[in-house]
């Protein structure tokens, strides 16, 4: 069997979904917990209009970042993917947090592999352009595009933000350790 490409995001794929909750907390003396985020535009969360919400985290977003917590066993089955598939990450980071994200990745280590900062949450261009046949997102809007647009399976990791009937394309799954058992069931081992 040829290797095919897996696309995965990173924020709320391989990072836990609320790792910057602590950050944001302490910046804005706030006290939101992980179940209040029912929705992924954060801003109403936070009680801030969209744009002062937005600017706030451009500002932030390095901190943020480089505290990000990895999901837990993301790494272990990362590196199981690894080797029976070519990985591309497709992150909507800007393209400044290139060298962040790749130092991120070795820190607490995944592995290292492309990475391409779309600036944007539309990734379609960079799954065309890598000819991704799998993707592994959190935003349910990602998921549902990447499906209806390019017919590309999409795991969906599950959050609370993220809950809707599926299309038959999109699965839901608990964890890494979903996708790892699906990809087996499809014949990769």
């Amino acid at each position: 069997m040829s290797r095919l490409t897996l696309g995965i995001d990173i924020d709320g794929t391989l990072t836990e979904f609320d790792s910057f909750l602590p950050y944001l907390n302490r910046l804005l003396n706030t006290q939101v917990k992980p179940e209040q985020i029912i929705q992924y535009d954060l801003h109403e969360i936070f009680g801030m209009e969209y744009k002062e919400f937005s600017d706030l985290f451009d500002q932030h977003s390095k901190p943020i970042y480089e505290e990000s917590i990895p999901r837990l066993c993301a790494k272990q089955q990362l590196h199981w993917i690894d080797e029976r598939f070519n990985i591309v990450y497709i992150t909507a980071r800007y393209k400044e947090y290139m060298d962040l994200t790749k130092r991120w990745l070795i820190d607490h280590g995944f592995p290292v592999r492309e990475i391409v900062c779309t600036g944007s949450h539309d990734k379609l261009a960079a799954i065309e352009e890598h000819q991704v046949k799998i993707m592994v997102e959190d935003r349910l809007e990602n998921a549902l595009q990447i499906w209806d647009s390019l017919q590309v399976p999409v795991y969906l990791l599950d959050t609370p933000y993220n809950q809707a009937k599926l299309p038959a394309g999109v699965v839901r799954v608990k964890d890494w350790f979903q996708i790892q058992h699906d990809l087996k069931g499809k014949g990769y081992r």
